[in-house]
């Protein structure tokens, strides 16, 4: 079993250099199938926490809530409005409140769902290119 699982989108071109630094990363490219694969990838790991991470032109920080919004859609009808998000206490990256409505929230909201019930935790950063390293180092703590 391994204690982290780390996704992320093919929009991400540090993924190369994420993995080269010995973390494997799940690479998001047609959301609802490569979802269904993800889903399996968690049952089969059981992970304690799983790690998204996205890249942002504007200061890097951690998530706190992932919610019900897709654009101007809620994700799912009848599901919560919102799910808390593990923050890890030896984070180096600021926490927002602020939340988005794309495809970052997208994939927190619907692992949040699949994880229910499970002894598992799901985290998300979205991180600037010049704190990759920072990011590197955070994902080798958890």
């Amino acid at each position: 079993m391994s204690r982290t699982l780390v996704y992320s989108f093919r929009t991400n071109k540090y993924i190369t250099q994420i993995s080269r630094a010995g973390i494997d990363v799940f690479v998001f490219g047609k959301l609802k199938q490569d979802l269904e694969t993800f889903r399996r990838l968690i049952e089969k790991n059981r992970p304690e926490i799983v790690l998204g991470m996205a890249e942002v032109e504007s200061s890097s920080r951690f998530e706190t809530f992932a919610v019900n919004q897709f654009n101007l859609n809620k994700i799912n009808r009848q599901g919560r409005e919102s799910y808390s998000l593990f923050v890890p206490p030896e984070i180096s990256f600021p926490v927002t409140t602020n939340t988005t409505n794309t495809f970052c929230n997208w994939t927190m909201y619907k692992i949040s769902e699949i994880i229910q019930g499970m002894n598992c935790k799901i985290a998300f950063v979205h991180f600037n290119g010049k704190d990759v390293d920072r990011v590197i180092d955070q994902i080798k703590k958890l």
